[in-house]
């Protein structure tokens, strides 16, 4: 077990290392320093990792750990692109960020003798993973195969774990920690992007996020929800400072991010195309230019991130579970009707159930108020909308949805709406700038 943990802490390193050749590449290190953009390089690193990872094994690469570490240092050589000398600082932790790495420490010790029990988890994503490894890449005996579950989900999540396979062997015990790291890098990018920017009471809501019982329980599912979730969140944050400061590194990592979040799980595709639409709606009221940017940033990222394995999927004539057919097919939408009081109840309650989020969805609805009555409106109407729009794509995914309604939502919901809590309680605090009289900053000249 301890040598597997040290081949999970190799791979993840290599994830890192290829995430700071990105976030070198796009120009993010500039004024952050590269000690300061170690949370949002591991996120970008993982997530064009899982991109490119997909690509490859689309067109017949095996992914060997050989391949893995060759891929994870092309991307790394990014590095060699910042010229400026970085600032060497790491975030500001208060009593919030000693709070919260307390926590992340207990629940650590937790997942490291849990073993691997969701039924998600055993029945497609590590099998998928576990095949790729196996079997040398993208078997289309196995993968095309009636009897596997999802088979039309994207293979973001199975390739990262795959690519752990090939460091640690099949332990699946420490699938559990990979999540793990998910959660801590995406608490780490809040210290550095969000942090800096709001007032200091606004580092409380990662305390609640992490004290989340079901955050606890997910951690311990191994599924690709909370993956999803923190690519949708660095996607919002990322598109926020490509809106309201014209950061052009921010604007690069936005289409990383959701490139990202479209090759992790089916409900990534409407997620990104709601933020895209978000901001590029946002920015057009400033400029014309900086929305047309944001528009094809996010076009790019899904053609990039989902292409090629629909044109894999459509090639094996695996059926898929959502498609522009249904959402658009009148007479299904008519005869589903039903299912939309029902579905919109269930998910209401699941957003604001106390023993699932505590009482962190009712506070960031209190934010939200409270932003627009001090004249943030901008930032809090655009924070709300991707939260709301999230959940209205979530609503009309039931509604079309070929699954009978009750059992779709009692397997799914309490965790697909991880994606626009974490957007939410990401933007938000951005609506209450530091200082007693603080501005937004400035936009700079596209």
């Amino acid at each position: 077990m301890i040598a597997d943990s040290l081949g999970l802490a190799l791979v993840n390193a290599l994830f890192l290392a290829a995430g700071l050749g990105v976030t070198a590449a796009a120009g993010w290190w500039r004024g952050r320093g590269v000690l300061g953009s170690l949370g949002v390089s591991y996120l970008a690193g993982v997530a064009l990792y899982g991109v490119v990872a997909q690509l490859l094994y689309v067109v017949g690469v095996a992914m060997t750990r050989l391949e893995v570490i060759a891929l994870c240092l092309v991307l790394a050589a990014g590095t060699a692109l910042q010229r400026a000398a970085p600032e060497r600082r790491l975030p500001r932790f208060g009593l919030a960020g000693g709070a919260v790495a307390a926590v992340l420490a207990v629940l650590a010790v937790d997942l490291w003798f849990q073993p691997l029990w969701a039924y998600d988890a055993w029945t497609f994503w590590t099998p998928k993973a576990h095949a790729l490894a196996a079997l040398g890449g993208l078997d289309a005996t196995w993968f095309a195969q009636p009897e596997l579950v999802s088979r039309d989900y994207p293979l973001l999540l199975p390739a990262v774990e795959a690519a752990g396979f090939r460091f640690t062997g099949y332990e699946t015990s420490l699938l559990d920690l990979q999540s793990w790291l998910f959660v801590c890098a995406l608490l780490l990018a809040f210290a550095e992007v969000v942090v800096p920017r709001t007032r200091r009471w606004a580092t409380a809501l990662p305390v609640l996020l992490v004290l989340a019982p079901s955050l606890a329980d997910q951690l311990a599912s191994a599924e690709a929800d909370l993956p999803l979730a923190a690519f949708v969140a660095c996607a919002a944050t990322t598109g926020y400072l490509w809106w309201q400061e014209r950061d052009r590194s921010a604007l690069l990592l936005f289409g990383v991010f959701c490139a990202g979040a479209a090759a992790t799980k089916a409900e990534g595709i409407p997620f990104v195309v709601v933020v895209t639409a978000v901001f590029a709606a946002a920015a057009l009221r400033r400029s014309a230019g900086a929305a047309l940017a944001a528009a094809a940033a996010g076009a790019v990222a899904l053609a990039v991130g989902v292409l090629p394995w629909r044109l894999w999927v459509d090639r094996h004539h695996i059926p898929q579970q959502a498609s522009l057919g249904r959402v658009t097919d009148t007479a299904l939408l008519s005869r589903q009707a039903g299912r939309v009081p029902i579905a919109a109840r269930y998910l209401l309650e699941r957003l604001f159930d106390p023993r699932a989020w505590l009482l962190l969805v009712p506070l960031l609805a209190c934010l939200t108020i409270l932003a627009w009555l001090r004249q943030r409106r901008e930032t809090a109407v655009v924070a709300a909308s991707v939260a709301l729009f999230c959940v209205l794509a979530m609503l009309l995914a039931y509604w079309t949805s070929q699954f009978e309604i009750h059992y779709h939502l009692a397997t799914s919901a309490r965790r697909v709406i991880d994606a626009p809590i974490f957007a939410w309680a990401f933007l938000l605090p951005l609506a209450f700038p530091r200082g007693p009289d603080a501005e937004l900053p400035k936009a700079k000249a596209s």
